[in-house]
């Protein structure tokens, strides 16, 4: 079996029956049928009758001697095939990796193209983004922002559950990059961007230079089928409308300037960002967004700066991490992280960091597990002498987007480890790339547990960091990274 998240991914082998044969003398008279017949026969009947099903396909595979996929076992998140020596091998991603698109699965696709409408899509998306195509003047000033009309920016979601982000004032026609349209100007000096992820997107503002004055803005955001409701750690919870079931989450806003730390590779000089959740009725609220001013005009403030209000993701996976001084949810980040990045907090705490991975196990529930392999997506490591360090891989609880460092799922037994380490640009013969480890006796226990579900922690074996990691998340939509 192979886990991975779109970074990172899990492979299983769980033992299937292969086809049963019967042999012995013929005797005198009828007998009842031995057990090994009538599994022989009900499985001649279901080659015949399920054409795309399990029986079906270990024929195919032991007749033509090569793996075969599974159709009917295919879903978002994982993908069969049956092979020669009758065993079955279960591909699990962490996030969606392919969509079904007029009756077909096709691989999941977040780069951006303009339609013939003008709006700018998704080529294949879970939750159908879509975004404006531009239109009208943009705002020439703050306050021409603030009064003037609501346009839509963002539509996550289809059918009867949608999240639309707007923005008040004209959009440019938007340049688009791969996963990225960036609507130049928007605001005097400050270009908003949005960035499409594997299972939503990030919405955020570029401020190019130091504004003179306060700088505010407002962001309308609408909810159908859903209620959306602040928390008071500063993030937006949106449940469904009817159930109360969480369906997304907007985390508590941050901005950070352009410097970037040399160990962890991430942007440290960061800074909270106050916003306002003004409630509309009917699950339409406004994002009421006012970075503070002093952080802005700080000299040591180094511009560029990201002003990062919006984030949503409408998913049933899960994965998320924890770091020391981080008050937020994070399970809407595109990467995870795990190990001691080197900086530390005010009061002289190390930034550690651990993630936490939810994984469908009912592909395999109740089967024995002969091998298992996860992989995840390395693109950063703080191994500057390109040594291997070592990471381990825990049984824990389930987390959630109530998961903090202060908070964290209980880490019930570790099972495996890994020194398998990439990523550090200094490491030439060990660029961005796949980093694996054996988690059969992990995955075992799960699939023996009848829960159809798996929670995995990662987390750095020692407190140096050299064996800080940062991986793909379930909402990365690839294996590169800037």
């Amino acid at each position: 079996m192979l886990l991975t998240t779109s970074g990172a991914a899990i492979a299983i082998v769980p033992t299937a029956d292969a086809t049963p044969s019967v042999t012995g003398k013929a005797s005198d008279r009828a007998a009842d049928p031995s057990e090994a017949e009538v599994r022989a026969a009900d499985f001649e009947w279901a080659v015949k009758h399920s054409k795309g099903g399990i029986p079906w396909a270990l024929t195919q595979a032991k007749n033509t001697g090569k793996k075969t996929l599974v159709p009917d076992e295919t879903t978002a998140t994982s993908i069969t095939y049956a092979n020669p020596d009758g065993t079955l091998t279960s591909e699990l991603t962490s996030g969606p990796a392919r969509i079904q698109q007029d009756g077909r699965w096709v691989d999941v696709d977040a780069r951006l193209t303009t339609a013939a409408d003008g709006r700018v899509k998704a080529k294949a998306h879970p939750n159908g983004l879509e975004l404006s195509g531009g239109g009208g003047s943009p705002a020439k000033s703050l306050k021409a922002a603030d009064e003037a009309t609501a346009r839509d920016l963002v539509t996550l979601g289809e059918g009867k559950e949608r999240v639309i982000l707007q923005w008040k004032g004209g959009l440019p026609k938007p340049d688009l990059d791969g996963t990225r349209a960036t609507y130049r100007n928007a605001l005097p000096g400050a270009d908003v961007i949005v960035e499409a992820t594997r299972t939503g997107f990030e919405q955020y503002v570029k401020l190019d230079q130091r504004p003179t004055d306060a700088y505010s803005y407002t962001m309308p955001l609408k909810a159908k089928g859903l209620k959306a409701a602040a928390r008071t750690d500063g993030s937006v919870l949106f449940t469904d409308a009817k159930t109360g079931a969480e369906r997304a989450v907007m985390p508590a806003p941050m901005m950070w300037d352009a410097s970037v730390d040399k160990v962890s590779g991430k942007h440290e000089n960061r800074h909270p960002v106050n916003m306002k959740v003004v409630d509309k009725g009917n699950g339409d609220v406004d994002l009421v967004v006012t970075p503070d001013r002093a952080w802005l005009a700080d000299p040591a403030t180094q511009y560029p700066v990201t002003v990062d209000p919006s984030t949503a993701n409408l998913t049933n996976v899960f994965d998320t991490y924890v770091q020391q001084g981080e008050t937020g949810d994070l399970s809407t980040d595109v990467e995870l992280d795990f190990g001691n990045p080197g900086t530390t907090n005010s009061d002289g705490t190390p930034r550690t960091a651990r993630s936490f991975i939810t994984w469908n196990t009912a592909a395999f529930k109740d089967a024995p597990v002969t091998n298992a392999g996860v992989s995840l997506w390395n693109f950063h490591s703080g191994n500057d002498d390109c040594k291997a360090y070592e990471w381990t891989i825990w049984d824990t609880t389930a987390s959630s987007t109530a998961s903090r460092w202060t908070k964290q799922p209980t880490w019930q037994q570790q099972y495996h480890s890994s020194t398998q380490t990439k990523g550090n640009p200094a490491c030439t013969a060990a660029p961005d790339g796949w980093i694996s480890a054996d988690v059969t006796t992990l995955v075992q226990s799960w699939s023996s547990a009848l829960d159809g579900k798996g929670h995995m922690g990662l987390r750095a074996a020692t407190d140096d960091v050299k064996a800080w990691k940062r991986v793909n998340s379930a909402s990365a939509t690839s294996t590169r990274r800037s």
